[in-house]
């Protein structure tokens, strides 16, 4: 059973403010309407166990466009490292997590665009719990996939540091997950997008950024966003607009990568391709480089490794229906991810 994305106030007011809800069955309307109730006590109820703690000193982020192997970095760094990740469980729960048990039992499915199982107990993005939490997410877009033209906003890093409201909201998340540990392990595809926004407010914050070419990454997430959006999508994905989304995520990460400037033992990036092919070599690498630990917990690693071998990596024929604009964006992706790729030792 897939999980269902939460819902909040905020989100529940963007999903009113569309013409296409009062197109909606009336239980679809009222359903959401008292999830998103339902979540606002549970967020008070959180509020008052938990009260606001700091943002965390020392971040590893797990960065790079969708599908570009995140997941399964995600996995191998947090076996390898022991370090507190948000779970699934609590990211598709933000707002009543706290107030729950983690549970007892887990029964791991097959993504549909990769088959890599997955489970409650997983490692998880933390953006599910932000746009359950009301953040102005990308992931709007699997709601209302009609408004992906209106949501490139969230893929633009000035924006996302003039408008920084959400970096409470998520310093509240990360602060539950993380407890008393000093460091925690994130990974979003979404946060490449906020960057330079954790740059500024993070000084100590390291990154993956995984990388994969760009043609492969565009036809994948074509795949993921249409798969998603007939999931969850209350409306119906416009596929023009899809390609202009993903070439506007592409034009970003390219921006974001060649506008870096930090040292290697804070940013660190790895090919989805050499992760694939010798998956422990690649984050004792990265363990290294970054100065994370002087210890890999390799029996845990080796257990990841197997786990998930499971992951496809499909292969896509070329692409000959993109305009030109994407053609562009996908060309100055590789460019600038051929500029800061790191080869194996």
């Amino acid at each position: 059973m897939r999980p269902a994305l939460a819902v909040s106030q905020p989100l529940l007011a963007w999903l009113r403010d569309d013409p296409a809800w009062r197109q909606l069955p009336w239980s679809t309307r009222a359903g959401l309407a008292w999830r998103a109730r339902l979540g606002s006590w549970n967020a008070g109820l959180s509020a008052q166990l938990a009260p606001a703690r700091s943002l965390p000193e020392h971040a590893l982020f797990i960065l790079g466009p969708w599908r570009s192997g995140s997941t399964v970095m995600h996995e191998l760094l947090h076996a390898a490292l022991g370090w507190p990740t948000p779970r699934t469980w609590q990211c598709m729960d933000p707002t009543a997590f706290q107030l729950q048990r983690a549970p007892r039992r887990d029964t791991p499915v097959a993504r549909p665009m990769d088959g890599l199982a997955l489970g409650a107990l997983s490692p998880q993005e933390d953006e599910f719990a932000l746009l359950g939490l009301g953040v102005d997410s990308a992931y709007r877009g699997f709601w209302m996939p009609h408004r992906l033209d209106a949501l490139h906003h969230t893929l633009d890093p000035a924006h996302l540091q003039q408008q920084a409201d959400w970096l409470s909201v998520w310093g509240r998340f990360v602060g539950a997950i993380q407890g008393p540990h000093p460091q925690v392990l994130l990974k979003s595809p979404n946060h490449s997008f906020r960057w330079p926004a954790f740059v500024a407010a993070l000084p100590q914050a390291k990154a993956v950024w995984m990388l994969r070419d760009g043609a492969s990454v565009f036809a994948s997430n074509r795949k993921m966003w249409r798969q998603m959006t007939q999931l969850h999508g209350l409306t119906e994905v416009e596929p023009a607009a899809l390609d202009r989304f993903l070439a506007a995520a592409l034009r970003r990460c390219a921006e974001i990568l060649a506008s870096n400037d930090l040292p290697d033992n804070r940013f660190a990036t790895c090919h989805q391709e050499r992760l694939r092919q010798q998956p422990a070599a690649e984050v004792r690498r990265l363990v290294e480089q970054l100065q994370l630990s002087d210890r890999v917990d390799e029996a845990a690693l080796a257990a990841a490794v197997a786990r998930t071998a499971s992951g496809r990596i499909d292969a896509y024929a070329p692409l000959n229906d993109l305009d030109a604009d994407v053609q562009a964006a996908i060309q100055r992706f590789d460019e600038a991810q051929q500029r800061v790729d790191q080869p194996a030792i």
